[in-house]
């Protein structure tokens, strides 16, 4: 189908002709290798002649540096089972032949199954006559060389296209010192670089002395305090100082974390997804971000056994004895604590790694300067009087509102930290130069102040409505007393936070019990408990969930557990109120469904203890034998409050309210009336708990506006806004709480 000595095929159903009319491996008039150069190579190893023998390592295909093919018999830039992508288009697929075609003049054509259905052909692998794959019909292409592109092992492998994969450094220009003089904070992380690049550079001294080439494997360890503490940047350093001296092939870097590496997984093939992982992180760094929580400790985890006795194996088969440039490097990062208790347990990774890196958290000032220079980074500018320093007091606010909790959903740290905080600021400067119709340079890139305050003002006053609030709730004297109270010590303690005194014993324990019969407000002081906190910035959203036991357990053993997470996750960033807690374990104790509901909220109450405040409501000599119980509970909601009944004075009062809601009152006599009916509610002789306190009035009312409804029904159609809305002594007959 193509003129003799035509080296370009002809475009076709099943062959796009080459948007360029240069023949592979044709540049600029000059024959060029099919594959590129990369930067240059990696020092050779001790003992060897400079620029002789095999090369040191093969890179990853894509990555900049590839293998040299010269001493590989007949090779080929591209084989069948590449992944690779058309150029100019998204269409992907994968190789399925690579050689010559009589249809395009006996030039090599690659011969491809593409992932989805094309459109304008129905080509299967067939094309004028000639078969050198089979497809389904509609998938198969014929390209030339030039056509089509390998693609990186992160693009090529569904399995990795999760997968984090930081660019390889240039060797030539990195340089290790200016790189940590740059890096803010972190002064025992630079160390330890220093102290590796030191160990390196002697070690390769040592090796050219007594001929050996022999050198120790680096792996380390990264213990952090919580996120943003700078892990991922540090690996790009620990990738670009290894590369420079000859330890690494590329110095890439991927990040993987637990569920990029069991995501898909059943039993049985973790071991083959971490080899992809590993393969495609060859000549770099591979950094397993959270390495402690691969496996979970607190129950039976199959699948995260099998990935650390996989990542063990890999360790085993790397550590000790190697030689330069090594296979790749291996950095586990994790929160400080357990990510050293997860080493001890499993020795065979502690022991392969050569040193830790400790990230302390950054001070205030340090993401003072991180905040400048990310401001300077996205084109933005700081007015002049928002100085390092005034900068820091701002930042050191936001830290002591944040407290020092690292769970989920806690406030950003570090970095992450002074990145929330430019997003911010850019979200309010862009409604303040909008307001102000903006147009100067200046006026459209400089941040105030302003833009950095966290709605202070507001927080303010979102507090004082709380209080007022407070203040209109009828009767609890004692509660209304201590809730203030809590408000003052929790003002003095973020103050002194903002002041830099940081208390060693950590903050208040905010978790409560309220006690008491139904109808003493227990919710509604709940919900101004919660209003309080937000505004104080101790909970992100303040809204308040309500459960009883009904909402935690399930009637299914294995799923009351997986029931009372669900209703703990959604109370996060505000306040759960478990009311009859007493329920959930029995008079006996032994409702197991219960127990294990209440044996999961206590575990949650502890993980979630920097984003949830949890009240735990009833009776309280019920409240009190489940305090003297169960000793986890009383440690953990060590203040308890004590809801009194109403006196008949205050449920009157609470009627009056409750009336001028509805746009209601009463006549004198009909007032009189509601007395009496409260005051036989209130029998000191009667069983307190059928009190029903303010629920009872809301009942007694609710009835009395039926029986206004009914009485006025029969007046006639036009009726006064006085006869609307009061209520008459005879609205009160028949209605009890």
């Amino acid at each position: 189908g193509s003129n003799a000595g035509d080296s370009t095929p002809k475009a076709g159903p099943g062959l796009r002709r080459p948007s360029s009319g240069l023949s592979v491996g044709e540049v600029n008039g000059a024959k060029a290798s099919p594959i590129p150069r990369g930067p240059a190579s990696a020092p050779p190893r001790a003992g060897s002649k400079a620029g002789g023998g095999p090369p040191a390592s093969s890179a990853a295909a894509g990555r900049g540096q590839q293998q040299d093919l010269s001493s590989t018999i007949n090779p080929k830039s591209m084989y069948v089972g590449d992944r690779v992508q058309l150029k100019g288009s998204n269409r992907k697929g994968e190789v399925m032949y690579v050689g010559p075609a009589q249809f395009a003049g006996g030039d090599t054509v690659i011969g491809i199954k593409l992932d989805e259905k094309r459109t304008s052909s129905d080509c299967d692998g067939k094309y004028k006559g000639e078969r050198y794959f089979r497809c389904t019909a509609g998938y198969g292409i014929y390209q030339t060389r030039d056509e089509v592109e390998l693609l990186p092992p992160e693009q090529a492998d569904e399995d990795l296209k999760s997968l984090s994969i930081s660019p390889a450094p240039d060797a030539a220009s990195f340089d290790l010192d200016a790189e940590l003089e740059s890096l803010v904070g972190l002064t025992e992380v630079k160390d330890t670089l220093r102290h590796a690049r030191n160990f390196i550079e002697v070690q390769r001294r040592r090796m050219s002395v007594v001929g050996d080439s022999t050198a120790r494997a680096m792996h380390f360890a990264m213990m952090h305090g919580g996120s943003g503490s700078g892990a991922s940047t540090v690996a790009r350093l620990l990738g670009g100082l290894l590369l420079k001296l000859g330890v690494l092939a590329t110095g890439h870097v991927v990040e993987v974390t637990r569920k990029d590496l069991l995501a898909g997984c059943s039993g049985g093939d973790v071991d083959a997804r971490l080899k992809k992982v590993v393969k495609a992180a060859e000549g770099g760094v591979l950094l397993m971000c959270d390495a402690e929580t691969l496996k979970d400790p607190e129950r039976s985890d199959r699948l995260g056994e099998e990935a650390v006795v996989a990542l063990g194996k890999q360790l085993e088969s790397m550590r000790g004895a190697t030689e330069w440039p090594q296979r790749l490097c291996v950095a586990c990062a994790g929160k400080r604590m357990d990510l050293q208790k997860f080493l001890t347990e499993h020795s065979n990774i502690g022991s392969a790694l050569f040193a830790r890196l400790e990230f302390s958290d950054l001070s205030s000032m340090d993401v003072a300067r991180i905040l400048r220079r990310l401001v300077e980074e996205n084109k933005f500018q700081l007015a002049k009087d928002l100085t390092e320093e005034r900068l820091e007091v701002l930042i050191r606010r936001r830290m002591a509102r944040a407290g020092g909790g690292d769970g989920p959903g806690s406030a950003p740290k570090n970095v992450r930290l002074a990145k929330a905080m430019l997003e911010e600021a850019v979200s309010r400067q862009t409604d303040r130069v909008w307001a102000k119709e903006t147009l100067s340079f200046t006026g459209l890139t400089a941040l105030v102040e302003d833009d950095f305050i966290d709605k202070a003002k507001d927080q303010h006053e979102a507090a004082e409505a709380a209080l007022r609030k407070l203040d209109d709730i009828v009767g609890l004297r004692p509660v209304k007393e201590f809730v203030r109270s809590l408000y003052a010590q929790l003002q003095l303690e973020q103050q002194k936070r903002e002041m830099g005194i940081d208390s060693r014993g950590g903050g208040s324990t905010l978790h409560m019990v309220f006690q008491g019969n139904p109808g003493t407000g227990k919710t509604t002081v709940a919900r101004v408990v919660a209003d309080l906190l937000k505004a104080l910035g101790l909970l992100r959203t303040g809204h308040l969930v309500e459960a009883d036991r009904s909402s935690l357990v399930a009637g299914y053993s294995g799923q009351t557990a997986l029931k009372t997470k669900a209703v703990v996750e959604s109370a996060l960033g505000g306040v759960l109120f478990v009311d009859e807690a007493y329920a959930l374990v029995g008079e006996d104790g032994k409702d197991s469904f219960g127990r294990e509901a209440l044996d999961t909220l206590i575990k949650l109450v502890e993980d979630y203890r920097s984003d949830l405040v949890v009240i735990i409501a009833g009776y309280s000599l019920e409240m009190a034998k489940l305090l003297d119980a169960n000793p986890g509970l009383r440690s953990r909601f060590p203040t308890v409050l004590e809801f009194d009944d109403y006196s008949p004075e205050e449920l009157l009062e609470i009627a009056d309210q409750m009336l001028l809601q509805d746009c209601l009152l009463m006549a004198d006599a009909a007032a009189e009336r509601l007395r009496s009916l409260l005051s036989n509610l209130h029998n000191p002789s009667g069983d307190a708990r059928q009190h029903g306190n303010g629920r009872a009035v809301r009942n007694i009312l609710e009835r009395a506006k039926r029986n206004q409804a009914l009485r006025l029904q029969s007046s006639g159609p036009r009726l006064s806004q006085d006869e609307l809305c009061t209520l008459l002594p005879q609205d009160f007959d028949g209605c009890t709480g």
